[in-house]
């Protein structure tokens, strides 16, 4: 079974209703995934800090949600997490590619993505990378479970051992 295969399993295990998202090539086909299953309505958002007020409301209208995004997008939800969710106890699972470290080619994208585990803990977001594709789906479970009983952010980390890279054009 692939990550992808199992991040759907573990999202409809834990009654993942609604996925906010942001195209990215790595990410991709688990939006696609969730876009093809009847289990889940996706919201493309334009800029990951909308997806935070999205899965606000689908929480205070009564449905949990996920965004799925890459690393550096999720940098942009920084400050919509410590003034919104963080205090007001809105909680969401973010599935993020990550991007910055093993494979990158991209300078642009090491800044926030090698980082991202230490920024999240800055900003009080817990958060795990999963480094194994074997164990995707306990993962996702544990995550959402986590968030969700305790009202607060929840981020995983997918990294490039688990999705693959994205490799530079040549």
């Amino acid at each position: 079974m692939t990550w992808i295969d199992q991040a759907i399993n573990g999202l409809k295990r834990t009654d993942i209703e609604m996925i906010a998202y942001l195209p990215d090539t790595t990410i991709s086909p688990l939006v696609e995934a969730a876009k093809d299953d009847d289990a889940f309505e996706t919201v493309l958002v334009t800029r990951e800090e909308a997806a935070v007020g999205v899965l606000s409301g689908a929480w205070l209208g009564g449905k949990r949600g996920a965004l799925l995004c890459q690393s550096s997008g999720l940098a942009n939800t920084f400050n919509a997490l410590s003034s919104l969710s963080m205090p007001a106890r809105l909680p969401f699972l973010g599935i993020v590619t990550r991007r910055g470290d093993l494979g990158e080619f991209n300078l642009a994208q090491v800044t926030s993505g090698y980082n991202m585990p230490e920024l999240l803990d800055d900003v009080n977001v817990r958060n795990h990378s999963v480094h194994d594709e074997d164990n995707v789906e306990e993962r996702v479970r544990m995550a959402a479970t986590t968030a969700f009983s305790t009202e607060t952010p929840y981020v995983l980390l997918m990294e490039t051992t688990v999705t693959g890279y994205k490799e530079e054009s040549k």
